[in-house]
């Protein structure tokens, strides 16, 4: 038993020590893993565009036993050999199936390197730093320090952050592109695998977005744009949408927060040495007293402050004098004339001075008068004064006495005035847009810089001005609107007409009426596309969310430029046999082909019309009542009974009788098809 003891022994020893021994001797040593070894970045691939590659491609790749050159063509875009894939079923050109927002990519187009580098074991060389796409085919945008109408994200540009994780959204703005790929860098170096979650390193970020667009001719666009944020973990930060500001309202709201690193610090907020308390999370309110209110926001953590100071002054409102009156600049029938003028400010009866002709005109109960008028216009002043406020009012009242047989005076030289405003007319709603045409007495065009309109004494801006005609948008008050035109010459020659307007309030579900709308294609020998259909039109609605109704309502899609509030431009619609039966009338045509730079009129999608479809005059245009307006769908308000036409044109509005909304002196062609 002793000796199988010692024999047993012997044997654990003699094991341990050749173990030893061999880990020694051994030449198969493992490579010590290099920490400093470059990845190279994916790119990302966004949904609904760009080659459609998946993870069942990836899977493939995968199982195959291709050599590294088969490998290598497998991750080639795919669309460089379509012949033997099986084609997918679905419209050309089909938009994102949710393009609004992108949290997150879809799996990038390096997983597949990735998994055939685990397959294949360590043998495998590193994959190739990615070089700088150089095909011809890309038109790059670069939209730093511009307006990006590509994307935006939710990054704030020079931001100070105080949190190093910051979670980024992408928001797509243009349907009618379709994103392909997306490169992320940070401080000069490729986001690998970005999930959409960027970690900032201490100090200034410089962060850019690089989105690759497929256009609707098939051709890619590449859009960057950069931004910088300043990370700061280590002073406090004071965040807040306080400034230094004038406000007229005596109640002020505003969001203040603290933060150091990703620990949130005390903050404490005196206004006009009272400490104030947040009314529900950063929420506070402050009551202000007229002039300077001094804000000091103060923080603490860790032993360090951060201190903001803001001085906001409140100017009290003054109080306006209201004045009730039937006085206008009218044409009266009667050398009797009667009036009503009463002024109020603040509950309190305003004495007034009326004089007629420079005559002073008294009351028999301090708001009726009665007078008699001269010969021709008679001025009717009104003056009255509250406190530190003065209100002053002049009308025109005109009177023709039947017996004085006078012809009036008339300078030939004056200038013209011509609107499609009508005097005496009623409109539903608060909105009605017109159109001036003024010249001088020779003819030529007087521009918007010399025509005055006023709504009830306030100033209108026009909205639109060029070569032939200036636009306005009225905004009316329920009731009765006085609207004055005024138009001068180089030489101070004027002319002044005057127009009541009435508006009539909606009805309780907003609805002022309804608008004829149609979808026109007459020059390609198809009269609609849409047959004129009524649509409710309510109070303030643009024309814009009106033509968008029509056309989902008849199951059109179509591209835009701008958007529904601001800028909209249609571009063009699509549907599935919408351009069957097309024939382009011969005389037209033969008229386009002189004219167009560039024309054909065989090709073309029989499911979608846009324009420079067959000529590059060629697009969608509007009328309405018969006039083509020189502004887009979202600065259109459409009243009850209007006409609207939206047509194509194949040069730029001369083959419908709609050229002169370009704003040019060419003449429309002699027939409208």
């Amino acid at each position: 038993m002793k000796y199988k003891n010692y024999i047993y022994y012997s044997l654990v020893v003699l094991l341990l020590f050749s173990t030893i021994t061999y880990a020694t001797t051994s030449n198969e040593q493992a490579a010590a893993f290099d920490f400093n070894e470059k990845v190279e970045a994916s790119t990302l691939k966004l949904a609904g565009g760009g080659d459609e590659s998946s993870d069942t491609d990836t899977n493939k790749m995968i199982e195959s036993d291709a050599n590294p050159e088969d490998v290598s063509k497998s991750q080639e875009p795919t669309n460089t050999d379509k012949s033997q894939e099986k084609p997918e079923e679905k419209p050309q050109n089909q938009p994102l199936n949710k393009p609004g927002t992108t949290h997150a990519p879809l799996n990038s187009s390096k997983t597949a390197d990735k998994t055939n580098t685990s397959a294949e074991g360590n043998n495998k060389p590193a994959p190739e730093k990615t070089k700088p796409n150089t095909n011809t085919d890309i038109e790059i945008v670069d939209v730093a320090d511009q307006q990006n109408r590509y994307f935006t994200t939710n990054i704030k540009n020079n931001e100070t952050v105080t949190d190093p994780v910051y979670v980024v959204t992408v928001n797509h703005l243009d349907d009618s592109l379709i994103p392909q790929e997306m490169n992320v860098t940070l401080n000069g170096k490729q986001l690998n695998d970005f999930t959409g979650e960027i970690t900032f390193i201490e100090g200034t970020n410089d962060i850019q977005f690089q989105v690759i667009y497929k256009q609707s001719d098939n051709k890619l666009l590449r859009v960057s744009q950069l931004y910088r944020v300043t990370l700061n973990s280590e002073d406090i930060i004071i965040t807040t949408v306080l400034k230094d500001q004038t406000v007229m309202e005596e109640t002020l709201t505003f969001t203040a927060t603290a933060a150091q690193g990703e620990k949130d610090a005390k903050l404490k907020v005196v206004s006009n040495h009272q400490e104030l308390k947040p009314l529900a999370g950063s929420s506070y309110t402050a009551t202000l007293v007229e002039g300077e209110n001094t804000f000091k926001l103060t923080a603490q953590l860790h032993g360090k402050k951060a201190e903001q100071s803001y001085t906001v002054i409140y100017e009290k409102e003054k109080i306006a004098i209201s004045l009730e009156t039937d006085l206008k600049d009218q044409q009266a029938n009667s050398e009797d004339f009667s009036f009503y003028a009463k002024a109020t400010a603040n509950e309190v009866d305003v004495p007034l001075k009326i004089t007629v002709n420079d005559q002073l005109v008294k009351s028999s109960d301090g708001s009726n008068y009665s007078v008699q008028l001269m010969n021709g216009a008679n001025t009717v002043k009104v003056v009255g004064q509250y406190e530190d406020e003065q209100l002053e009012r002049q009308y025109t009242i005109t009177y023709k006495d039947p017996n004085v047989n006078e012809k009036p005076q008339v300078d030939p030289d004056a200038p013209k005035l011509v609107t499609d405003l009508k005097s005496g007319s009623t409109v539903k709603g608060d909105i009605k847009t017109i159109n001036v045409w003024p010249v001088t007495a020779s003819g030529e065009r007087i521009r918007g810089k010399n025509v005055q309109v006023q709504v009830n004494g306030a100033n209108i801006p026009f909205t639109w001005d060029d070569s032939a005609k200036t636009s306005y948008k009225l905004t009316l008050q329920t009731g009765k609107n006085n609207v004055t035109i005024k138009v001068w010459d180089d030489e101070a020659r004027t002319v002044t007409e005057t127009f009541t307007v009435t508006s009539v309030a909606p009805a309780e579900d907003g609805v002022i009426g309804q608008v004829t709308i149609s979808l026109e294609a007459s020059v390609l020998g198809i009269p609609y596309l849409i047959k004129p259909t009524k649509m409710d039109i309510h109070q303030g609605e643009k024309g814009s969310y009106i033509l968008d109704q029509l056309l989902r309502n008849n199951g059109y899609e179509y591209g835009k430029t701008g958007n529904l509030d601001s800028s909209f431009y249609l571009r063009d619609v699509s549907k599935p046999g919408m351009l069957n039966g097309l024939h382009i009338p011969d005389d037209l045509w033969e008229v386009v082909e002189k004219v167009s730079t560039t024309s054909n009129r065989d090709i073309y999608s029989p499911d979608s019309l846009s324009e420079f479809d067959f000529a590059n005059g060629s697009g969608w245009m509007y009328s309405v009542n018969g006039d083509y307006p020189n502004y887009g769908f979202s600065d259109a308000y459409f009243l009850d009974g209007d006409v609207v036409r939206v047509r194509y044109t194949l040069h730029y509005g001369k083959d419908i009788g709609g050229h002169d909304s370009s704003g040019t002196s060419d003449a429309n062609w002699d027939k409208e098809w």
